[in-house]
């Protein structure tokens, strides 16, 4: 086993889980799609390695609306998660 000598300012954890219909599941409501445009923003705002984003099969609170992020150090999660809400996420990556 070898520590990791990096320790991001931000690690988000954005769910991505798929479960079988009648079930809800963040799959369904654009997880993926949440993941993809946060790893974007990164990107974009040279946060690569300060803030990373990771996806995650269940974080407990799937749903029929939108998705489910955590965002670390602060414990802070959010559920129902659509493209629209984005931008305040955005800006939480930038505290």
């Amino acid at each position: 086993m070898k520590p990791v000598p990096r320790k991001p300012l931000k690690h988000v954890f954005v769910c991505v889980n798929e479960r079988e219909e009648p079930r809800a599941c963040c799959s369904r409501v654009g997880g993926m799609n949440i993941y993809d445009k946060l790893k974007l923003f990164v990107a974009q705002k040279g946060l690569i390695g300060t803030v990373w984003i990771t996806k995650v099969k269940c974080l407990g609170f799937c749903n029929n609306i939108g998705t489910t992020l955590v965002i670390y150090p602060e414990q802070e999660f959010y559920t129902e998660v659509k493209e629209e809400d984005l931008d305040q996420i955005y800006d939480k990556l930038l505290e």
